[in-house]
């Protein structure tokens, strides 16, 4: 059956957007963009079928109501926004009858109705798959959570007679026709070995460490003819989490550098550069304002961000800008950070200090090169150690996460085998390393002959053989304590340095992750030092910029050095 327009809302929403009448973000454009093109391609494998999209439209209207608040009891007739999303989920198929959607993520801000309707979906997946011993699921990081949908669906049944004679509603799951199933399920992926699910929702992606469940629930599905995973969320604060880097990667596919024509993506979020303050842009956001969220409320929680500051601005920025902020009390702004973003390169020759995390030995190093400049900035370069083998571990826990694009980057350095390769550092640093005959070469293609190396910060606690290497090499290495009393001064001088845009770095996607991750801890005289216990990841390019910058701070020209070996020329001084 070929497109044809009608009288629908949601064509009514996609012509809005497209001639500018709806206010919506890039993301959201980009989508609608996405479905016209399709609309009009002559060789697609898919057909929209606008019947059938009304179909699956007009059951959730007639047989799904409104469960809480003042509209309880009511038709849940969906917004244009909704309809939308559900004409593409269940109007495209191909000649076969297979739809052409397996999965779809839908981000919009808190109190739009996502739950309520992927409730809905549910009820009209259940009824109208003619699908046999149909099996659904709400999943979520904790049983509670995957409640909540569950819930709904049991409520939205008992509300309706007709839904109340075709299924049967239990304490702990839902039996529906023809031999279906629907129940809760927490992120604890054995709990859902042997399903083979028609329909697995998950529910808060952003609260969910890795992206375990979902490819447990993509797995579960091979038996289905037509089987949906189906991701909402509103933004968090993990930004190594699979909610962000899923988003990354629907918006390269909505940006067209990427290609999948078999998942959906709805993002709405307010645009870089917009201003969260401004009511006017809160509608990217929050689709269903002035229906199931009002702007008098929003303007109220906009208002608390502004009076009170620090954690109540990112709980409105994420929560009702929908935009994903690292940390819940964020240290350094992102736009400040970028601020810093400079291509001005360390002379060869140019003096440095540096600061080495040796971390653990099956995870990543962090080295990092600080440069002073005359002028008072600071050019800073951070290199990276990490086993080939903590890679494959990370990954296996979780495909989006950032470590499966580490080694793009060229300041990254794999190495063979499970544990960090102290000698790989080493000859990194100062040109040494052990051959394989025993014997110590050089290569002089290193830091110290590059630059002159004044001196090397390390953490006392967690030396190695290494810092003993080092300082054999000729190397000045000084212990640098990661207690208050030695990480105030430098933490709060590089957030000085930093908001005066004078620590100047390329762009480098993994310290701006780590940034993302950081965490304060304070003591009662007001002291400040980063928290690995409590950051939401990997910190140590930071760390190790930290501590760079604290041995510049103290470093004495006096201080005396360790001779160089005879056989060999290295310029430390």
């Amino acid at each position: 059956m070929t497109a044809s327009w009608t009288p629908e809302h949601w064509a009514t929403y996609v012509a809005d957007v497209l001639e500018g009448r709806q206010v919506v973000g890039h993301y959201v454009r980009r989508a609608v963009e996405c479905f016209v093109d399709d609309l009009s391609r002559e060789d697609f494998e898919w057909t929209f079928d606008p019947v059938e999209a009304r179909r699956w439209i007009d059951f959730i209207g007639k047989f799904c109501k409104h469960t809480r608040g003042e509209w309880a009891g009511r038709p849940f007739l969906l917004s244009p926004w909704q309809q939308f999303f559900v004409a593409q989920l269940f109007g495209w198929r191909n000649a076969d009858g297979v739809r052409r959607y397996r999965t779809a993520y839908l981000y919009v801000a808190r109190k739009s109705g996502k739950t309520q309707l992927a409730s809905a979906i549910a009820i009209a997946q259940m009824v109208l798959d003619n699908d046999s011993a149909g099996e659904f699921v709400f999943c979520a990081t904790k049983r509670d959570q995957a409640r909540i949908g569950f819930d709904e669906v049991r409520r939205m049944i008992e509300a309706n007679p007709t839904l109340r004679r075709r299924f049967r509603v239990r304490r702990h799951d839902i039996l529906a026709p023809r031999d279906g199933v629907c129940k809760p399920l927490s992120s604890d992926s054995n709990t859902m070995d042997g399903l083979s699910l028609n329909l697995g929702i998950v529910d808060e992606l952003h609260g969910m460490r890795d992206g375990g469940i979902l490819r447990v629930v993509k797995s579960s599905q091979g038996a289905r003819k037509n089987p949906l995973t189906l991701a909402i969320t509103t933004a968090g604060f993990n930004l190594d989490g699979p909610a962000f880097q899923i988003m990354k990667t629907a918006k390269a596919i909505l940006d067209g550098d990427k290609s999948d024509p078999r998942t959906l993506a709805l993002l709405y979020e307010l645009d870089d550069g917009d201003d969260w303050k401004n009511p006017a842009v809160w509608i990217k956001a929050n689709p269903g304002l002035g229906e199931s969220i009002g702007e008098q409320f929003l303007s109220s929680q906009c208002k608390q961000a502004q009076n009170h500051g620090g954690r109540a601005v990112v709980e409105f920025q994420t929560k009702h800008c929908n935009q994903f902020v690292s940390q819940q009390s964020r240290w350094i702004d992102r736009d400040v950070w970028r601020g810093n973003e400079s291509d001005v390169k360390p002379e060869l020759g140019a003096v440095c200090f540096a600061g080495l995390d040796l971390a653990s030995v099956s995870d990543i190093s962090a080295l990092a090169l600080l440069f002073p400049q005359a002028s008072g900035d600071f050019i800073l370069r951070v290199h990276y150690f990490v086993p080939e083998r903590a890679i494959e571990r990370k990954l296996e826990l979780d495909e989006s996460s950032l470590y499966g694009r580490i080694e793009e980057f060229e300041n990254v350095h794999v190495t063979p085998g499970n544990v960090t390769d102290y000698d790989f550092i080493r000859r990194f640093i100062t040109g040494q390393h052990v051959g394989e005959d025993g014997k110590v070469l050089f290569d002089r293609e290193c830091i110290a002959t590059k630059f002159t190396l004044r001196s090397l910060a390390f953490d006392r606690y967690n030396s190695s053989q290494l810092i003993t290497d080092l300082v054999n090499d000729g190397v000045v290495c000084a212990p640098f304590g990661q207690g208050f009393v030695s990480m105030s001064a430098p933490t709060k001088q590089f957030e000085r340095v930093v908001l005066d845009g004078a620590m100047l770095h390329k762009h480098d996607p993994v310290l701006d992750w780590m940034l993302d991750n950081v965490a304060l801890a304070f003591d009662p005289a007001g002291n400040m030092k980063v928290t690995k216990q409590k950051s939401g990841g990997k910190v140590d390019g930071i760390v190790s910029a930290i501590m760079a910058l604290g041995e510049f701070m103290t470093f004495d020209d006096d201080d005396t050095r360790p001779e160089l070996p005879d056989d060999v020329s290295i310029r430390v001084l």
